[in-house]
């Protein structure tokens, strides 16, 4: 086993990681970045080499990218395909690369672990075909390539409009886009997010590239099912009520060759769980985040969390907090720190997670859509567990995300619980009528992401 030990060792390589790295480097700390991708920069940041958007991008991505140019010009050793796999009760690290296993010491820890996407499971949603808005970005901004030449997206939240822009500049001929918001969701975010500037700017100027596309944009609308064998052919979707249910006889049928899906996101905090450190459920942040003060400590004395696993709230906030917990952690290195500077990232970061409550709140799935998932339609993909199961589960006393692990092995599979553990808080919830944060998480152990047995072994 390889043995590695720094002063600060960094869990993500997102605007928060990267934010993070280039602070603490100028201040001569030895920094480990350790990132599960191909490239630094998270979801946001990427594109294929030959494209010219790194030199050329504007605003929040251009400085980003720059950001990148200096991470990679500073002393830091950068580690990407990387799987962190256990944090034990000392701090140390356990991480696979490259089928070898690396041990990693530090004095301090930051968790900048991001975000994943959550679904909104229906019939034939397991289809080929059918693929998350994130892997659309993936497909587009990282390799070029479409996901097909038509293509159809809906849910709900910031991506969808993203991804739109993103595959018309591409040169593919987008369907529509459908949208399970409503039209209040998006003025009340217009009136009341006028602060967030560049932010109400960008979902303007993408709104605009769908309208000029002429493309369809349907509001309070959800997919019902997908159709097809072996791969999509076919997309039913259907209009909504403001509580969520659906109103018969307004199905409408797309032939389409892909559909792009994608429900908000959720906190990736297995890391910090695993670390010991303290979750509190907040359905304005995102769902279950890792509990920080105000200088991104977390309940654990040498951890350090920011980015979206403190609260889903954009790139803006996942920078100053990837700054504020730089700071955080050489106040706790004993370095001096600029007092000036600290309150004016502490107000900035306010700002953003006030934008950030209000947006997901804006953009929460009611209850009655999950009431709605028919019987047969699959909740664990890894495990083939279906809503009939999930609901006969529940009226047998299993009515916690533990007890229904037991029960049904939900969340048991390879993703462990990646994709599924929010739809069965979601479920309870809406089931019980009460919130998710009535409910104890999913447990987690080592290892937290899949791992060949031959890497143990080298």
């Amino acid at each position: 086993m390889i043995r590695k030990t720094c002063d600060v060792v960094i869990v993500g390589s997102g605007f928060a990681g990267l934010s993070a790295a280039d602070i603490l480097a100028e201040r001569g700390l030895r920094v480990l970045l350790l990132d599960e991708n191909l490239h630094l920069g998270g979801q946001l940041l990427r594109s294929p080499p030959w494209s010219g958007k790194r030199s050329s991008a504007g605003g929040i991505m251009g400085y980003g990218f720059r950001l990148i140019g200096r991470i990679k010009s500073q002393p830091i050793e950068v580690l990407n395909r990387t799987n962190v796999l256990d944090i034990d009760e000392r701090g140390m690290l356990l991480v696979e690369r490259e089928e070898r296993m690396i041990s990693v010491a530090s004095k301090m820890l930051l968790l900048a672990t991001g975000a994943r996407e959550r679904f909104m499971p229906f019939k034939g949603w397991t289809l080929p075909g059918v693929i998350s808005t994130g892997a659309a970005q993936i497909l587009m901004k990282s390799y070029g390539v479409l996901p097909s030449k038509r293509m159809l997206i809906a849910g709900i939240g910031p991506l969808l409009l993203a991804v739109a822009g993103e595959f018309l500049k591409n040169g593919g001929r987008l369907l529509s886009v459908l949208d399970m918001g409503g039209a209040r969701e998006k003025f009340l975010l217009l009136t009341r997010g006028i602060q967030q500037f560049s932010k109400v700017t960008e979902g303007i100027v993408e709104s605009a590239q769908v309208f000029l596309a002429r493309v369809p944009y349907h509001l309070r609308t959800m997919v019902v099912e997908a159709r097809g064998g072996p791969g999509l052919s076919a997309v039913v979707a259907a209009k909504i009520g403001k509580d969520g249910s659906l109103l018969k006889g307004t199905e409408m049928i797309y032939r389409t060759d892909s559909l792009a899906l994608g429900h908000g996101f959720v906190p990736n905090i297995e890391l910090a769980q695993l670390a010991g450190c303290a979750i509190d459920h907040d359905g304005g942040k995102g769902g279950w985040v890792v509990r920080v003060g105000e200088d991104l400590q977390t309940s654990e004395d040498r951890v350090f969390a920011a980015g979206e696993i403190t609260g889903i709230g954009g790139a803006l906030k996942s920078m100053d907090e990837g700054r504020l917990a730089a700071f955080g952690i050489l106040n706790k290195l004993g370095r001096e720190v600029d007092p000036k500077r600290l309150i004016h990232l502490k107000r900035q970061r306010n700002r953003h997670l006030r934008f950030g409550i209000l947006f997901n709140n804006l953009h929460r799935m009611p209850d009655q859509a999950f009431l709605s998932i028919p019987g047969e339609v699959t909740i664990c993909r890894c495990e083939d567990v279906k809503m009939a199961d999930v609901t006969r589960a529940v009226k047998d006393g299993y009515d916690t995300p533990a007890a229904l692990k037991r029960a049904l092995r939900i969340g048991m599979g390879n993703c462990q619980g990646r994709i599924c553990a929010p739809l069965v808080y979601d479920i309870l919830s809406a089931l019980k009528k009460t919130t998710a944060k009535e409910f104890p998480p999913f447990s987690v152990r080592s290892p937290v992401k899949p791992v060949a047995i031959r890497s143990f072994l080298s």
